[in-house]
């Protein structure tokens, strides 16, 4: 991807079908900013928000949601322990390296988005894919630096793209 610096961007995605239903695939390039990393090292989680919406354009009415995934992920950091750790609800890994941490982070592997009906054959898709980070899940003394500082605030560009099953 060229030159590229701390923050967010998708490095792919795909949506595919399986017999229990309609899953994603994806990959995201993640670097925190020195003030993030500093943070984390100081005992902050930091969480991060995944949405993905997959809808099926109509040109009489308006567009209509298909299959939608909404998904907290959080890296955090034990002083005690020195280790990291990654969850998603009540599911965590740990690990040594916050390398390896960012790198459970930013992957999707077989999300589901939908059931198996929720998209048909031939029909046309777009899906769009973003992840971010969820300054209001900050402590409120970091909330504040993050209103008049790009330091705090990482965000993908939405990623966009057809789909036809």
């Amino acid at each position: 991807m060229g030159s590229w610096a701390e923050g967010i961007a998708v490095r792919e995605a795909n949506v595919f079908a399986a017999d229990d239903g309609y899953f994603v695939n994806a990959e995201f390039d993640l670097e925190l900013t020195p003030a993030l990393e500093e943070a984390l090292s100081r005992g902050v989680s930091l969480t991060f928000q995944v949405s993905l919406d997959v809808i099926e354009p109509r040109w009489y009415w308006f567009d209509k949601e298909v299959g939608t995934l909404r998904q907290e992920r959080r890296i955090s950091f034990n002083p005690l322990t020195r280790a990291y750790r990654f969850s998603i609800g009540s599911l965590y890994l740990s690990f040594n390296s916050l390398q390896d941490a960012l790198q459970s982070l930013a992957r999707l592997n077989r999300v589901r988005i939908g059931g198996p009906g929720s998209l048909r054959k031939g029909g046309h898709y777009e899906a769009r894919l973003q992840m971010k980070l969820d300054v209001a899940q900050l402590p409120k003394p970091f909330q504040v630096d993050a209103l008049s500082s790009n330091e705090w605030n990482l965000t993908s560009r939405p990623l966009t793209w057809k789909i036809a099953p």
